[in-house]
């Protein structure tokens, strides 16, 4: 039960940067490319650079692992490589830090429409 609240969690944080992240593309297929490439590619090879891979804990992907205590992504990646894994911080604490950012995102897609309809 505890999993699925935070997994819960997790997905409304994501649906919540989805929206600021459309809300400051003008194009749909733009804030697909920009979602889909930063989740999925440059969030991965960051964990591959030693010593950016520090930063993983503050990352959404890594608050969500911390979140959720997944560490199969940094354990797989430790393992083929030479690189330890990526520290995970309190699931307490990668909590907070998906709540940042749904509310960075949040006021961006406050903020963004507004300025361009004042021009």
């Amino acid at each position: 039960m505890v999993m699925l609240a935070q997994l819960a969690a997790a997905s409304a944080v994501y649906m919540v940067l989805g929206v600021g992240i459309g809300a400051l593309a003008r194009h749909q297929l733009l804030a697909i490319g920009i979602v889909l490439g930063y989740f999925y590619f440059l969030e991965h090879v960051l964990m591959l650079i030693p010593g950016v891979n520090a930063l993983y804990p503050i990352l959404p992907g890594g608050a969500t692992a911390s979140l959720t205590r997944f560490t199969f992504l940094t354990d797989a990646i430790a393992e083929q490589t030479s690189l330890t894994a990526a520290p995970l911080a309190s699931p307490l604490l990668g909590a907070a830090i998906l709540v940042l950012y749904a509310l960075l995102a949040a006021g961006a897609a406050l903020i963004a429409p507004l300025r361009r309809d004042l021009r």
